[in-house]
């Protein structure tokens, strides 16, 4: 969005000076980063790259002080989607070598806290790596989460089924979807895809989870809707609801990831 607005908690829209002086105040920096892939019959295919550079800047408005947005990255691994036209899709290697690359690149110009924030559900692992490895390199503090981690109050808000009504183009997206800009959905196209079979342990739902990962495989071979949930269920009203507390709690992370001791100056080498 900071090519259509001109805020100073942009990191494109600063000078080299500019950006000097903001990183003396430390704020955290905040990197966005989607996917670009199938979102059902209803959905763009920027549809994670909409809703969380959305998210960035809401929480921004909120204390544009405290952070930094970074240009957001459109793509990650999404292998698994590739049936389905118009899916860009980067091997997972490349893209944590890329995201080290990034982050060590702001760190080089004195700033210690870093948030990946992905609208993309299978992104958290990759960027939990980049956080590991960026951590050590540099002593930096870099903290990673799907937004929908935020939004703690789904469990209030959602009529769908659990597990398996929350997923991918699902009464969650598309209530987000609806609420930040309804002329992107195509109501009329909206259907409900419940074809993944839910176990007691194998699940795919993005409110809680057992903690058994389960890896991608071909989509299409369960969804040949791009659907995974139930999002006939989603309404503007609880894309509302949803949105805001996301972006409230993503101010409250930023103020926790600053607030934290520097790990760096408690250190003990113990050989």
């Amino acid at each position: 969005m900071e090519f259509s607005d001109r805020a100073s908690f942009y990191w494109g829209n600063l000078t080299w000076p500019e950006l000097r002086e903001t990183a003396a105040r430390k704020p955290v920096v905040i990197q966005p980063i989607g996917a670009t892939e199938q979102h059902g019959f209803h959905l763009p295919l920027n549809t994670d790259n909409f809703i969380v550079t959305r998210l960035c800047d809401a929480a921004a408005r909120r204390a544009p002080d405290e952070m930094l947005i970074m240009p957001p990255i459109p793509y990650a691994f999404n292998a698994h989607h590739m049936d389905f036209p118009g899916v860009v899709a980067i091997r997972w290697d490349s893209l944590i070598n890329y995201l080290i690359d990034v982050v060590t690149s702001v760190t080089a110009h004195g700033f210690d806290r870093f948030i990946f924030i992905s609208g993309h559900g299978v992104n958290p692992p990759y960027l939990a790596v980049v956080g590991n490895e960026v951590n050590v390199r540099t002593g930096a503090l870099c903290a990673s989460l799907l937004w929908a981690a935020l939004a703690d109050n789904v469990g209030e808000v959602r009529d769908s089924l659990k597990p398996g009504g929350i997923a991918h183009a699902c009464e969650l997206e598309t209530a987000v979807m609806q609420f930040l800009d309804h002329d992107r959905v195509r109501s009329d196209k909206i259907v409900d895809d419940m074809k993944f079979v839910q176990g007691r342990y194998l699940q795919m739902d993005l409110e809680g989870g057992t903690g058994v990962h389960l890896g991608e495989h071909w989509w299409s071979s369960f969804s040949p809707s791009g659907v995974t949930g139930q999002a006939t269920l989603a309404t503007a009203e609880k894309g509302r609801l949803i949105f805001e507390r996301a972006a409230e709690n993503l101010v409250e992370l930023v103020r926790e990831l600053r607030a934290r001791p520097n790990p760096t100056d408690t250190r003990i080498d113990l050989h």
